[in-house]
C-alpha cells in the first residue's frame, strides 16, 4: 500500500470520500481524509498522527492530477473525471489487496476492450460538430469553438484542466484505435491527429511555450 505514488494517494482519498462518485469535495475535506487514510504521508512531521498537512496535497491537485485528466476544480472544490474515478477504482482495489500496484501504475495486462470512461470520452466526441465536419469531409470548416468543444473544453479553460482534456481524449482515441473495430470510433483517432495539427499554437499557447 504504501508503494503507491503520494499523487496516487490523493485519488484514492478522493474516491472514498466520494463513495466512488464524481461529486464536489471540498479540499479541507480531502486533506483530513488523506490523512487519515495514509498519515505518515499527509501529517505534519512532528505530529504525523495527531494532525494533517496541506501542504503535500495542494500542488498535486492542481498541477499533476488535471494535467493527467484526473481531477477538475471550481468553486474551491474538486471532484474525479470519469477516467479518475476509473484510475482511482483500480487504486483503491490496490489498496485493498487485489490488484497489483504494477498493473495499475504500468499497464502490463493490456486490456481488450474499452474502459467505461474512454467509451464516454469517444461517444462524447462523435456528436461534436468538429466530428460532423470531419466525417462530411467539411474539415476546413472545424473552427478553433469546434476544437474547444471537440476536448470538452473553452477558451476559458484554465491550463492544468485544458491539459488533462487534451490527455484524457489521446487515451481514449489511442485506445480505440488498439481495440475497438467501431469506424467512428476509428474515424474520430482520425480526428485527432487532425485538430492537433491544426491548432497546435493553441496548445503550445496552453503548455506555456512560446
Amino acid at each position: 500500500m504504501n508503494a503507491i505514488p503520494r499523487p496516487e494517494k490523493i485519488l484514492v482519498a478522493m474516491y472514498e470520500l466520494s463513495a466512488g462518485k464524481s461529486k464536489p469535495l471540498d479540499y479541507e475535506d480531502i486533506v483530513v481524509a488523506a490523512w487519515k487514510l495514509f498519515p505518515e504521508d499527509f501529517g505534519l512531521r512532528k505530529y504525523v498522527r495527531q494532525y494533517p498537512d496541506a501542504s503535500d496535497i495542494h500542488k498535486p491537485l492542481y498541477g499533476p492530477l488535471k494535467d493527467r485528466g484526473f481531477v477538475l476544480s471550481g468553486n474551491k472544490k474538486f471532484r474525479l473525471t470519469e477516467k479518475g474515478l476509473a484510475y482511482a477504482a483500480q487504486l483503491d482495489k490496490v489498496r485493498h489487496g487485489q490488484l497489483p500496484l504494477e498493473q495499475v501504475l504500468g499497464g502490463t495486462k493490456m486490456q481488450d476492450r474499452l474502459s467505461r470512461d474512454k467509451e464516454a470520452e469517444l461517444k462524447r466526441i462523435i456528436e461534436t460538430d468538429a466530428f460532423r465536419y470531419f466525417a462530411t469531409g467539411q474539415a476546413e470548416k472545424i473552427l478553433d469553438t469546434d476544437f474547444y468543444a471537440y476536448l470538452g473544453a473553452t477558451v476559458r479553460t484554465e491550463k492544468h484542466e485544458f491539459l488533462g482534456r487534451l490527455n484524457a481524449v489521446a487515451e481514449a482515441v489511442a485506445d480505440a484505435v488498439r481495440i475497438s473495430q467501431n469506424p467512428k470510433y476509428q474515424l474520430a483517432a482520425q480526428l485527432h491527429d487532425y485538430v492537433c495539427k491544426q491548432f497546435a499554437v493553441i496548445i503550445e499557447r496552453k503548455k506555456g511555450k512560446p
